[in-house]
């Protein structure tokens, strides 16, 4: 069993679970702007939320704090890295909007839903591009040539002339 690798496992299961929150938030804010005109849906948009989408972040932000410290016990240094720290701070408030939008959903107040899915889009693009990550700020040195060969014509002697 030694081609069993941990981190592979736990990055398909973070990704998982960002498909699963990340799915459920467009489709309990449409669900919730049918609970204005049609009665019977009321507090499903709640539910689904509650079940899907914060349980999906839970899941996603523990599995990703899991790879930070694999990160570093396995001697990388994950906070070196710009980008893995303006996420982490987006993603601290995404979790806290993500526990406080069933109860504003409930009150058909979509203000935190809707800011949770921006934010999650806004985690998911700085992830995958890498936004912040530092440019290497020296310019990039010339390669080193070798010098040109000399035209073998030129470098003879003329014939001295007797």
């Amino acid at each position: 069993m030694s081609d069993f690798y941990v981190q592979p496992l736990v990055k398909w299961f973070h990704l998982i679970f960002l498909v699963l929150a990340g799915g459920a938030m467009p489709v309990c804010l449409m669900l919730s702007g049918f609970e204005d005109t049609h009665e019977e849906v009321r507090g499903i948009a709640a539910g689904v939320w509650k079940k899907l989408a914060v349980w999906g972040m839970r899941f996603a932000v523990l599995c990703g704090v899991i790879l930070y410290v694999m990160a570093w016990v396995h001697g990388e240094r994950p906070f070196a890295q710009p980008h893995l720290i303006y996420k982490l701070v987006i993603v601290i408030v995404l979790a806290v909007l993500c526990e406080n939008a069933p109860k504003q959903l409930i009150n058909g107040k979509r203000g935190h839903a809707m800011l949770a899915l921006m934010l999650f889009i806004l985690a998911s693009f700085v992830a995958s591009t890498k936004l912040f990550l530092e440019q290497d700020k020296t310019p990039k040195a010339a390669p080193i040539e070798s010098p040109a060969p000399t035209d073998a014509a030129a470098t003879e002697t003329a014939p001295v002339a007797q």
